[in-house]
């Protein structure tokens, strides 16, 4: 897991270095960064939104198919499927396929989010190894220092001024200016990023973890909502708002397991999520695609029948 993690944080790592330089500012370079990711994953937000609206229009097909083979599971779930294969609607796209690119990208973001003197300032390894040993962090991934060595690099932010003194004589004054800089720009009003929330102890970090879940089931609502609205049959199923209020409840745990960069992340993410959510329910909305639809299949349909029309005129001269 770590191995991949590595390799996925390298592309996120320049491009965070790279907005880092340019703005001078951790926080702007945390945004940038999930706008660019946010607009990476606009494709396959559209279709979900565009297969939501179609699942909309195909619920009336599939409560006839239920209650044609009411008691019969397994004919129901072969009839559903060829009604989808028909009509062209990706049920892949409803569920695992844009759960696992969001996975993708957040487990390239931890790795980024972990080592911002590799990842942001591009320290060498050596340089790196060298402030480990001045501040006595474990440089090791194995056995119980595991998790101190991954949290190594937000460590040494955490505890950059208890040990400024003595990490003046191991690394170049170069290397100290920037790590000092971004010592300086890893806090947001005051809450220093490279610190864990932590349920024993509270204190105003903790307003990382409240912003995830409140930005979370600000989306979660919205959509809940929103699928009321368009799909009532579907909106019945327990198990709908069972999943959908359960995620921000997990983004709330999850804050107090990783760093608070990892948490100001999922705050920005969500927020740019359900913007995205508003503006894609408000063009892509079922009774829009219905019609476009219609519209497609009705150009579609007439094209067949004049192709035929012209053969049979053709196969008659």
């Amino acid at each position: 897991m770590d191995f991949i993690r590595d390799i996925l944080a390298i592309p996120f790592g320049f491009a965070l270095s790279l907005f880092y330089n340019l703005t001078d500012s951790y926080i702007l370079a945390i945004i940038l960064l999930t706008v660019i990711i946010r607009c990476a994953l606009l494709p396959a937000s559209i279709s979900q939104q565009k297969n939501s609206a179609k699942q909309v229009r195909l619920q009336t097909k599939v409560n006839k198919i239920k209650q044609k083979y009411a008691g019969n599971q397994q004919k129901i779930q072969e009839e559903t499927q060829a009604l989808y294969q028909r009509e062209g609607f990706g049920a892949a796209n409803m569920g695992c396929a844009p759960l696992m690119i969001q996975m993708i990208v957040m487990i390239g973001l931890y790795g980024v989010i972990y080592t911002p003197l590799s990842s942001v300032l591009r320290f060498s390894n050596g340089t790196i190894e060298k402030i480990k040993t001045a501040m006595n962090i474990a440089a090791e991934a194995t056995g119980k220092n595991a998790n101190e060595a991954r949290m190594a690099e937000l460590k040494i932010l955490e505890n950059f001024e208890k040990f400024a003194d003595k990490l003046s004589g191991v690394i170049s004054a170069e290397d100290m200016e920037a790590l000092s800089g971004l010592k300086d720009k890893f806090q947001i009003f005051g809450l220093d990023l490279a610190e864990t929330p932590t349920t024993k102890d509270p204190g105003l970090i903790w307003i990382i973890p409240i912003l995830a879940f409140l930005t979370a089931m600000m989306s979660s609502v919205y959509m809940y909502m929103r699928q009321r609205k368009q799909n009532p049959e579907m909106a019945k199923n327990p198990s709908m708002g069972c999943m959908t209020f359960m995620s921000p409840f997990m983004s709330l745990v999850f804050t107090f397991m990783f760093p608070a960069g990892v948490g100001f992340y999922w705050v920005i993410s969500n927020v740019l999520s359900f913007i995205q959510q508003v503006i894609l329910t408000n063009i892509y909305s079922p009774k829009k695609v219905i019609a476009q639809q219609m519209v497609d299949e009705t150009v579609t349909r007439r094209s067949k029948e004049n192709n035929t029309k012209r053969r049979v005129e053709i196969e008659k001269k």
